[in-house]
């Protein structure tokens, strides 16, 4: 598969995707002068956005910042300030979301969203909660000790990775789907195989079949890599982490809760800025977030996170980071190697895995390394995951790796 160039080297809102130390231009006085847009080297290049990216150094510099502003002075004033980006932060993911604010809660990664929903609805004995088997432990065991102390049950399903339509796999969640069934929730892509559910069409199917069920999406997997209108999708709720592939400051995540079922959940963590009673939460979702002190600087710099995807676009994003991942899909098929995660466009993702046999993994991921510079990993058999810092070299010197270790994935 061949990329034209001067597509992937195409400069969107001024942060260009040209290369691994692509610049955006910055004005100091007269003059605009060319910052690294990632501070990586290219002989240590990442890989692996599905467990954790890089921040853009306009997003690492902001977070430096509004540390050093607090250490400068932690006066009223200053941490007001700093604390307001909160606010601008989750403004700004409503719109790109297409959501409100008052239906977002910062929270710190993915499986503390995933756990406020586990941990606060109220199942009651005989309530079943139905899981992709593919979830990431914090939306799986989590789920079975909740069970466990309600008296309800979990009923996992399978979806085969060769699935050839979209009615098939829609067909496999709502099938899994009965009488009881109080919760069905599920990863949109999966870490392990790199699946990609069609979940708009998996929602709406599971509505039709009852409507009554909370429907939970894990998205660790999706914000930041996919353009999702969550105010299209029939989900209840959704989670998401910052420092994957929305690359944004670490400790930091997303939960979205639709508006009518935010004053059924309960919250796992009640402090600050809580009033004095239980009547007096903060707005909307953000009774999720009140989790007392947080790093306030790296809070605030999801703000500056925003406003980087906000450049580029998340169409943008997307289109580039399957642009890449697609360049690698194909330059692996024809080395006739082994996939675990599906080929086919209705489900294929930026997560891109090769059958390996266990015990080869992780040494397969050290000699990729030392032959290409590039980082992946050993999740689901030797799995990598481009984004958008990601080039057409860094794709060709993975391939060229793969090759001369390819005996390692028999």
């Amino acid at each position: 598969m061949s990329i034209a160039r001067r597509d992937f080297l195409k400069v969107v809102g001024g942060a260009s995707v040209a290369g691994s130390l692509a610049g955006y231009g910055v004005n100091v006085g007269a003059v605009t002068v060319s910052v690294p847009a990632f501070g990586f080297s290219d002989d240590s290049v990442p890989m692996n956005a599905a467990n954790l990216c890089p921040m853009p150094t306009m997003v690492s510099e902001a977070h430096a910042r509004y540390a050093k502003e607090l250490d400068l002075s932690l006066s009223s004033a200053t941490r007001g300030e700093v604390e307001a980006q909160k606010e601008v932060a989750r403004s700004k993911l409503a719109a790109m979301l297409g959501t409100s604010a008052d239906e977002l809660a910062i929270v710190r990664n993915t499986s503390e969203a995933n756990n406020v929903i586990v941990q606060g609805i109220s199942l009651k004995e005989g309530d079943e909660v139905v899981l992709w088997d593919q979830n990431h432990p914090s939306n799986d065991v989590a789920w079975e000790v909740q069970t466990a102390r309600s008296g309800g049950t979990v009923r996992r399903f399978s979806v085969p990775t060769d699935s050839g339509s979209i009615d098939e796999v829609v067909d496999l969640f709502v099938a899994a789907v009965s009488d009881k069934t109080r919760v069905v929730s599920f990863t949109h892509i999966s870490n392990i195989t790199g699946f990609r559910t069609p979940v708009a069409e998996i929602c709406a199917a599971i509505r039709a079949r009852k409507d009554d069920v909370h429907i939970h999406v894990d998205g660790a997997q999706t914000w930041g890599a996919v353009d999702i209108d969550l105010g299209a999708i029939e989900c209840d709720s959704f989670s998401g982490s910052a420092h994957k592939w929305f690359m944004g400051p670490r400790e930091v995540g997303l939960l979205y809760v639709r508006e009518r079922h935010i004053d059924d959940i309960w919250p796992n963590v009640v402090s600050i800025p809580w009033g004095g009673t239980k009547d007096d939460a903060p707005k909307g979702a953000r009774k999720f977030d009140a989790l007392g002190q947080r790093d306030d600087a790296a809070v605030a710099s999801l703000a500056d996170a925003a406003t980087f995807h906000e450049a580029m676009t998340p169409a943008g994003i997307e289109e580039r980071s399957m642009m890449i991942a697609d360049r690698l899909r194909a330059g692996l098929q024809d080395l006739g190697v082994t996939f675990v995660s599906s080929a086919n466009p209705a489900f294929a993702s930026s997560v891109v895995i090769l059958s390996a046999p266990g015990e080869n993994s992780r040494k397969l991921v050290g000699q990729v390394f030392d032959d290409s510079g590039i980082q992946t990993a050993g999740t689901g058999g030797l799995r990598m995951s481009p984004h958008v810092y990601n080039t057409e070299d860094h794709v060709d010197r993975v391939i060229a790796a793969i090759s001369k270790s390819r005996a390692m994935l028999s």
